[in-house]
C-alpha cells in the first residue's frame, strides 16, 4: 500500500501541458545505444537463491553507464530493495540509486535511471528469493574508431583509459563526470572534443557541435557566456573557461577536424560579441573578469594574470583563423593587432631567466613561487616563448609539477612543441604512474581520489584524457594538414620508443601507420584511404643533418621550411625510411 511507501497527501492533481509545436527543434544527436542485458563479469546468482539480508556484489567489465535488472519473488508487499554501484559517493555527495517496494509475488524490474560504477550492489531484505540478476549498458551511439599501440604497456593503458573515460563522460551532452554532475563544464569538453576525433567514429562530433550551438545560444544580454549550459541551478561564467571554449582548442578545433564551416559562420557573430567583451590596456594585455567564479585550475600556485593572458591569446588565435575562413579580414586583422601588442609586452616584461628557486619562466613580479607549470605551456602555445628560452622552459617543466589533469594535457603539449617528446612521456609517466596502475579503469579529477585530489575528487573526469590526444596526434605524428581531413600530416615524436602503431578515423575512411626503429633508422608504414594523399614532416631538431628520406624505396626530395623538413606522400599504402 501507498501509505508504506511515503506520504502522497497534498499532492496535486496532474495538470496537461500543451507545447506548441513551433518550439520544437529536431534532435541533433542520435538515439542512446543499448549494448542489451548482460550476465556480470563474475557469473551470477544461482536461480532459487533466498536472501539472508546481505548485500550482493557483482562486477561490471569495466566503469559503464547501466540500468541494472532483477527478477525475484517476494513473499510480501512493500519489501525494500537498494540497488547502487560502488561510485554512489564519487565525488563526494550522494549520485544516483534505486529503491523499489515489491509486490508479493514475481517481480522483475530495470532502473530506469542509469547510474556508473565497477561493481553493482544489490540490497535484498531476508526472505525473497532471487531469480536473476542482470545489467544493461547504454551511452552515446558511438564506435570506437581510432587506436593507439607501442612497445611501451604504460602508454598503452593510459590510452585506453583515456578513451574508456571518454565513452563514460558522453551522453545527451559531454560531461566532467558521470556522477557527482554530469555537466557540460566546458575546460573538460575542450579536451573531450579534441580526444574524439582520435578515438569514435564521426556521429562522436555531433556532440561537440550540439554543445558548441547550446553555449553560444544561450548568450546573455550583456554577451556574456557561462556554463555549463542548458542548466536551470547553474548561470555562473568561468571566465578562462569560457575563452577555451571560443579558442583555439576549443571550437577551432572541433572545425578544423570535421570541416564544419557552417557553424563557424553561425557561432562566429556571437563569438565576436563575446570577445568584445574583454578589455585590453594601453600595453596590450587584457584586463582579467572575476565573472562568477575566477577559476583558473585546481591546486596551488597559479599565476592567474599570466593564465588570463595565455588563454585570451588562445582565443585571439582562434578567433582570427575563423575571421580569415569566413573572409572577415578586418576581423583577422584586429585579433592579429591584439595578439601581437600582447606577445611584445609579455616577451618585454615577465620572462625570468632564473625566477624563484632559480627556475626559469615567465612569471609576474609578484608570484613567489617558481614560475608556474601552466603559465610555461600556454607561452609555448601562444607562440610568446622565442627558441632561445626552450632550454629554461625545458628546465621548468621538468620541475615544476602544479598543473592539475585538466591544465597538464596544454603542459604535454607544450613539450611536444617545442621537440622535447622524451621529456613529455617521462613526465606523463609520472604524473599518471597511480592512475594507471590503479585496477580503476577511468582516470581521475585530480592526481589522487577524494581528500587527496582536487575539488571532490572524481575516478571518472573527463579532463584527465588528454594524453589520448598527445598519444595519437604527436608520439603517433597522425594528424589534419587540411580541415577535415583534405590531406594529412605524418609528423612523429617517437619519444624513445621501439615501436607505435595508431589508427585516426577520417571522413574518408581509416588512415594507419606503423613505426619502428631499426638500425638508426625510422622505418614507417601508412595505409591511407582511397585518393587522400599527405605529407611526411621531419623536425630540423630530430636530425643533425639534411635527413635521407625514402618513400616506397625511392629517394626523396625535401621541402625545406621553418623547424624542419616536408615531403611529398601520395594516397594509398607506402613505406617510409628515415634515416
Amino acid at each position: 500500500p501507498l501509505s508504506q511507501l511515503e506520504d502522497v497527501n497534498g499532492w496535486q492533481r496532474a495538470v496537461p501541458i500543451e507545447w506548441n509545436t513551433d518550439d520544437f527543434r529536431p534532435r541533433p544527436i542520435p538515439q542512446w545505444k543499448d549494448f542489451g542485458l548482460r550476465r556480470y563479469t563474475d557469473g551470477h546468482v544461482p536461480a532459487g537463491f533466498v536472501s539472508t539480508g546481505d548485500t550482493i556484489s557483482l562486477q561490471l567489465p569495466y566503469n559503464a553507464q547501466v540500468t541494472p535488472f532483477f527478477a525475484v519473488v517476494a513473499p510480501e508487499a512493500g519489501m525494500k530493495i537498494d540497488i547502487r554501484t560502488d561510485n554512489y559517493r564519487g565525488g563526494g555527495p550522494p549520485n544516483v540509486r534505486t529503491v523499489y517496494y515489491t509486490k508479493r509475488g514475481l517481480n522483475a524490474f530495470e532502473t530506469p535511471g542509469w547510474m556508473n560504477g565497477h561493481l553493482v550492489r544489490y540490497h535484498f531484505p531476508a526472505g525473497i528469493e532471487v531469480r536473476g540478476l542482470s545489467f544493461r549498458e547504454s551511452g552515446f551511439d558511438t564506435e570506437r574508431a581510432g587506436s593507439f599501440e607501442s612497445s611501451d604497456a604504460f602508454l598503452d593503458t593510459l590510452w585506453e583509459k583515456s578513451a574508456r573515460t571518454l565513452y563514460i563522460t558522453m551522453r545527451d551532452s559531454y560531461m566532467d563526470c558521470p556522477d557527482r554532475e554530469r555537466a557540460q563544464w566546458w575546460g573538460d569538453v575542450v579536451i573531450e572534443l579534441g580526444e574524439a576525433f582520435y578515438a569514435f567514429d564521426a556521429r562522436s562530433s555531433l556532440l561537440a557541435k550540439k554543445g558548441l550551438r547550446e553555449l553560444m545560444a544561450w548568450q546573455r544580454p550583456d554577451s556574456t557566456i557561462y556554463s555549463p549550459v542548458p542548466a536551470g541551478n547553474w548561470d555562473t561564467e568561468l571566465p578562462m573557461q569560457m575563452l577555451a571554449s571560443v579558442g583555439e582548442y576549443g571550437l577551432w578545433t572541433y572545425f578544423y577536424y570535421s570541416g564544419d564551416t557552417s557553424l563557424v559562420r553561425e557561432l562566429y557573430p556571437a563569438v565576436k560579441r563575446y570577445l568584445h567583451v574583454w578589455q585590453v590596456d594601453g600595453d596590450g594585455l587584457v584586463v582579467p573578469r572575476e565573472g562568477g567564479w575566477t577559476w583558473g585550475d585546481w591546486g596551488e600556485r597559479k599565476d592567474m594574470y599570466l593564465l588570463y593572458q595565455g588563454w585570451y591569446g588562445l582565443a585571439l588565435s582562434g578567433f582570427e583563423n575563423m575571421a580569415e575562413l569566413l573572409g572577415e579580414s578586418q576581423d583577422a586583422v584586429w585579433a592579429r593587432e591584439r595578439m601581437a601588442k600582447q606577445t611584445a609586452t609579455i616577451r618585454e616584461r615577465y620572462w625570468q631567466a632564473s625566477g624563484v628557486d632559480g627556475v626559469p619562466g615567465y612569471a609576474t613580479s609578484d608570484f613567489k613561487f617558481a614560475p608556474d607549470d601552466r603559465v610555461q605551456a600556454l607561452a609555448v602555445l601562444n607562440g610568446w616563448a622565442v627558441p632561445a628560452q626552450n632550454e629554461g622552459l625545458r628546465q621548468n617543466l621538468r620541475s615544476v609539477y602544479q598543473a592539475s589533469p585538466y591544465m597538464e594535457r596544454y603542459v604535454l603539449e607544450a613539450l611536444m612543441r617545442m621537440g622535447y617528446d622524451q621529456d613529455a612521456v617521462a613526465r606523463m609517466k609520472r604524473r599518471y604512474e597511480k592512475m594507471v596502475d590503479s585496477e580503476l579503469t577511468t582516470l581521475w579529477e585530480g592526481w589522487g581520489i577524494g581528500a587527496e585530489g582536487f575539488g571532490g575528487g572524481t575516478y571518472n573526469h573527463a579532463w584527465s584524457g588528454g594524453p589520448l590526444t598527445i598519444m595519437s596526434q604527436r608520439i603517433a605524428g597522425l594528424e589534419p594538414a587540411e580541415p577535415a581531413w583534405g590531406r594529412y600530416r605524418l609528423a612523429p615524436q617517437l619519444a624513445g620508443l621501439n615501436n607505435v602503431r595508431a589508427v585516426a578515423p577520417t571522413p574518408a575512411g581509416e588512415l594507419a601507420v606503423a613505426w619502428r626503429c631499426e638500425d638508426g633508422k625510422i622505418i614507417g608504414e601508412v595505409s591511407a584511404p582511397e585518393g587522400l594523399v599527405g605529407e611526411l614532416f621531419v623536425r630540423k631538431r630530430d636530425t643533425k643533418r639534411l635527413p635521407r628520406v625514402r618513400i616506397d624505396g625511392e629517394r626523396r626530395l625535401a621541402k625545406q621550411e621553418d623547424g624542419g623538413y616536408r615531403y611529398a606522400l601520395p594516397a594509398g599504402t607506402r613505406r617510409i625510411e628515415i634515416k
